[in-house]
This record gives structure tokens, sequence and C-alpha cells, in this order.
């Protein structure tokens, strides 16, 4: 999503697991807040389709702390979070930070670091959200453990309660970003961690958009012009590459409802190569403004997206064209979205995340998302294991264990807080799949792990306020089974 805060020109979505008899998947999207009296205008009449909506309007200071570019008080916001409220939609406005050097001084830095995280907090439990996006792109490789240290840290902050969900590159498979095997550089690093993104967050979404020219496989295989913003071969690949690492529930595939425009022309080299020129970022009704005043019909090309294409000389608006330029318009429309849809239900992930809604999408999506509307629990569980408590036949828990009769919370440390464990671990409510708190390796610690392992019981057993604090009405609970 940086590349259109980048531009800066046309202003140009996740969780349960999906039912695997239905084309039933978690929808969300996000708004723009260049673009935001439009975007909920738009979203409104369809938003019973959605599970999410995203305000995207923070972005951050170099000092660590959250710049609201929207506030969430202005008018718009406030009728879509009621709406959402009202159908028990998640709402969580994202974050968005693209500078590397005050992302790694900030997650390296233990203070700093806190700090952050307390911004965050300040936002989210200030403004009433129910959770918080965070789509930090173009880290460094160095940054990778300090920004998974960052997610384990909010996910003990606020995660017991609210809503976490984790918007990232989308990381094409090794084998198709090189030329041969020999081409692929030793000790690749990455600035992002699957398996702490996998442990710390509810929703992992993947930015499966402005592919352009990064698979070199598909570049040869597929014949000019190429220059996709997101060609469905390539999705399933790095979908794909990614369920290695993320479970499959948690991953959703990020959608386009944009396009670019290109100058495509011989390599000046003189190489006999085809080269592209990105001009900029468009809504589809640009794409379809020129081609109505061109007498150009578009069509499907050979990434599943539609595109026109014209000599330069002939564009409405050009910038000065290069020699024997062709002008190639490509955009995803409402049959592109589809197909990433139904590739969704395929793979059995939760669902899609849509980038944008403005008002500038294909009118067309609202005909098709109501066909994958969400048919589970509207709020999404962040609990897998809420399920399996509530189906595996459980010996009685005061016939294995001492009940703690003490009333304990986060911060305690006491042997009774190892019998909760136990008991939390026993019932299918696991404090951590490995390490401290883990089956068999229970502690006397009460932390954000025990405390999110607590309120996700109470949660499913109806015991308010489900904050994670163990007492009188948590004890009777576990005394009657």
């Amino acid at each position: 999503m940086v590349s259109f805060l980048l531009l800066g020109l046309f202003a140009p979505v996740f969780a349960s697991a999906q039912l695997a008899t239905t084309n039933s998947m978690q929808i969300s999207g996000w708004i723009p807040y260049w673009r935001s009296e439009r975007g909920v205008e738009s979203i409104l009449p369809h938003i019973e389709n959605f599970t999410e909506v995203n305000p995207f309007m923070y972005t951050v200071k170099i000092d660590g702390t959250l710049n609201p570019a929207s506030l969430l008080s202005n008018p718009e916001w406030v009728k879509l979070k009621a709406k959402a409220k009202e159908l028990n939609i998640r709402f969580v406005p994202a974050v968005m930070w693209a500078n590397a050097d005050a992302m790694h001084t900030v997650f390296s830095d233990p203070e700093k670091r806190k700090a952050h995280i307390s911004s965050i907090i300040r936002e989210v439990f200030g403004n009433g959200a129910d959770g918080i996006d965070i789509d930090y792109e173009a880290k460094y490789a160095k940054t990778r453990p300090y920004f998974s240290l960052f997610l384990k840290e909010l996910k003990e902050a606020i995660g017991f309660n609210k809503w976490i969900t984790c918007t990232v590159e989308a990381r094409t498979p090794l084998d198709s970003r090189y030329s041969s095997p020999e081409a692929i550089p030793d000790g690749i690093e990455y600035a992002n961690d699957f398996a702490a993104l996998n442990q710390y967050c509810d929703s992992v979404r993947f930015m499966t958009y402005d592919q352009e020219r990064i698979d070199l496989s598909l570049n040869d295989a597929k014949s000019h012009p190429y220059v996709p913003v997101s060609d469905i071969e390539w999705v399933e690949k790095a979908i794909r590459l990614a369920m290695e690492d993320i479970d499959k529930n948690k991953i959703a595939i990020g959608v386009p409802t944009y396009g670019y425009e290109w100058d495509m022309f011989p390599a000046l080299s003189g190489s006999g190569k085809t080269q592209y020129s990105k001009l900029w970022s468009f809504n589809p009704g640009y794409a379809t403004g020129i081609a109505t005043k061109l007498g150009l019909t578009p069509t499907r090309n050979n990434g599943g997206e539609l595109m026109i294409t014209f000599p330069a000389s002939q564009a409405p608006e050009p910038p000065i064209p290069l020699p024997n330029a062709t002008r190639v318009l490509v955009w995803s429309d409402a049959e592109a979205i589809k197909a990433k849809m139904d590739l969704a239900v395929k793979l059995g992930v939760q669902g899609i995340a849509i980038f944008k809604i403005d008002g500038g999408e294909d009118q067309g999506i609202w005909n098709i998302l109501p066909n994958y509307k969400y048919t589970g629990n509207r709020a999404g569980e962040k609990s897998p294991q809420t399920a399996n408590a509530e189906t595996k036949p459980l010996p009685s828990s005061s016939q294995i264990y001492n009940i703690p009769t003490r009333n304990l919370e986060k911060g305690a440390v006491h042997e009774d807080v190892r019998t909760l464990q136990k008991i939390l671990n026993n019932k299918g409510f696991v404090v951590a799949k490995s390490g401290p708190g883990s089956p068999g390796n229970e502690t006397n610690i009460f932390g954000g792990l025990t405390q999110s392992a607590l309120a996700s019981f109470q949660k499913a057993h109806k015991i308010t306020p489900a904050l994670g604090y163990f007492g009188p009405k948590t004890r009777s609970i576990l005394k009657s089974q």
C-alpha cells in the first residue's frame, strides 16, 4: 500500500476457520483517509458483507508515536463505527509506517518500543476500536527480531481482548525471483519472521498486489505486455509459500481495486528486449474513461485483469512519450477480484482483504461479495481452542486439580498460577504452544499469555467481563465442570 502514499496521485480485507463446504469467508476492507467520505459512503450500503472494516488513517512520527492523518471523531468514521458495532463487525484502524531507519531505531530500543505500544494502546482503547492493523512496510532484515519482539509485547499488552491484524508484503518464491538456482544469493534474510506472525497476529494479510515484474518465471512465460497488478498465478505461489509457516485460517489474500499506467518500449540499449516505465496509479473509472474517449474495448489480459493499449502519442493527458512507446493501462475489476475470492476458497484460507474502498472501485464487486458472505461468528473467534474445548469430552477440573481459592490477575507470582495454567492447558485453552506456559512447562507467573488464555475460556463460557481476571465467577464455573 505504500506505493499510493508515495505516488500521491490518484486516490487510487480475516478470523475463524473458514467453512470448507461453502464459499463463506471473512472479508475486510481498507478505507483510506484521503478519500474517507467517499469510502464510507461506498461501503455502508454493503457493510453487512464484511467481517472487518479498516479506517486507513494512522501514520507514525519519527519518535514512534502515532500520527492521526484523520480523526476518528470525524462524522464519516463515527457513522462507520456505529454501523459496524450494530452488526458486530470489527472496527480496526490501520497504522502505516514505511521509515526503515525509524522503525529499527524504535523497535531495537526497549523504552522506545514500549512507548510506541503505549501510543497504540491509547488510540485503540481511547477510541473504542476492536484492535489495530499493523502495516509496517520496507523494514530492514536486521529489524526482524525486534519487530517480532514488538508484536509479542503488543499481544501481551492488548491481545487478550483486542484484535491484532498484521499486514505484510507478499513473498515471491526464490525460484521465481531469480533466473536460476545459481543466481540465488547465499544467506538471504527477510524482514518478517512468518513463524512470529503466526504466533502473535490474529490475522496476517498479504499485500498480494503491485506484482509488476517481480516474478521472472511468469515474465518469461507470458507475452508482452505483462505488468500485472496481481496475477492470480503469482498470488497462489505467494500464499502457498506463506502457508508453510502460517496457519491458513489466519491468512488473508490482499486484493487490489486499482490499476497502473505504463509506457512499454524497446530497450534503449538496442538489446531487443522490452522495457516498462511506470507512470502512475489510477482507479478503474480513469481507464474506462480513456477507453471510451479512444474508442477502445478493454480486454482480459494474461494476468486475469483488464487492459487497454494504444500508442503513447495518443494519450489524452500524456507526459512526453518515449519514441515508439506503447501506453499500457492494467487494472483490477470485479471479475479479477472474484478470481482471488475463488482462490481463497480453494486454498481454505481465512479470506480476503480489499485495498481499497474509496468510491472508485469497480462497482461490480458489490454484486459479488454477497456470494461469499461469512456465515460464522460475525466478530470472529480469536482462539481456535474454543471450539475444541466445547466439543472434546474432558474430565472434571475438581477431580484433577485443587482449583485456586485466591483471586489471580496479571502480575501475580504464585503456585496457584501454575495450577491455573494446567487447568487451561487441559481444557484446550493453551497458554503457550511451546516454552514457558505450554503443556508440561507451566509456570508460577501470571503474564499476558495466561491472561489471554483465561479470557478465551471466559468468553467461551459467557463469563463477563472476559478480561482474563480469575475471580469468583470463573472459579464457580470450574467447580461445576
